[in-house]
């Protein structure tokens, strides 16, 4: 498995794409995802391929991949412009030699006719295939997609190759906030990154063991730790959770290829 974070925690309030690839390398991360939830510094607008190319290069120097676009939420009010919105977003994942953009479905239940989000997001996934990238599903608490079989019953009614699911161990699970042994191979299939909210009521013990589970069942992909539930002053303890991370999945059998920066 490999280890990344979100530009929220690494520059907090700051839109500046060169410092926050200084500070995942001096955190030895793979990788770096590129935050765009509402709450985010950066957006469709100001974010273009055309302005991308100075962090980049800076990224590539570094050997730090870009690794997502994260966070990108879809109410389903103005169907349009999310078309066009999403497809802004898999350019410039694109154009930045991102494969995924992590979606997220900001509406409660009921708000907005499901048929209204699929529409956007069949759309979408079939403009991502022609130019290679993914997107992914995460379910979130209190909206229309707040679960795994939520999740799995979108991407499968969708029925795309390039759709899958971006999952959190410490939020979402089939039964009672905890992830059984099953789960692991039920998602292994969908799964696309793996994504860890930090906060001081996370199980951390549940969250090895998902973990586990989950590089047992064959994934070797992107661990990204996000920035919610973590304020700015808290940076001491993600960079301390980052360690943490970094420790036990070389624990548990990974072939570390951290950055050298």
């Amino acid at each position: 498995m490999k280890l990344a974070s979100t530009t929220d925690l690494l520059i907090p309030d700051s839109g500046d794409l060169e410092l926050a690839v200084h500070k995942a390398c001096e955190r030895g991360l793979d990788g770096m995802a590129i935050s765009v939830t509402p709450a985010s510094f950066f957006n469709m607008e100001n974010l273009k391929p055309g302005s991308s190319l100075p962090f980049l290069q800076h990224a590539r120097h570094h050997k730090l991949q870009i690794m997502c676009l994260y966070g990108l939420t879809l109410f389903g009010k103005e169907p349009e412009a999310e078309k066009n919105c999403l497809k802004k977003a898999i350019c410039f994942s694109h154009a930045v030699g991102s494969e995924l953009v992590s979606l997220r479905i900001g509406v409660k239940p009921g708000e907005a006719p499901m048929e209204v989000i699929k529409e956007i997001i069949s759309d979408a996934a079939d403009f991502a295939e022609d130019l290679d990238v993914c997107l992914g599903i995460e379910p979130v608490k209190d909206t229309a997609i707040d679960s795994l079989s939520a999740a799995l019953d979108l991407i499968d009614s969708v029925d795309s190759t390039h759709l899958g699911l971006v999952y959190d161990p410490a939020l979402h699970s089939f039964s009672d906030e905890k992830m059984p042994m099953n789960a692991a191979e039920v998602i292994k299939s969908y799964l696309l990154m793996i994504v860890l909210s930090p906060s001081d009521e996370r199980n951390v013990e549940e969250t090895h063991k998902a973990l586990l589970l989950l590089h047992k069942a064959g994934f070797e992909d992107y661990v990204l730790v996000n920035a919610e539930g973590h304020m700015a002053h808290h940076m001491s303890e993600a960079v301390d959770e980052f360690a943490g991370l970094k420790a036990y999945l070389t624990e548990i059998g990974k072939e570390d290829r951290f950055s050298s920066c």
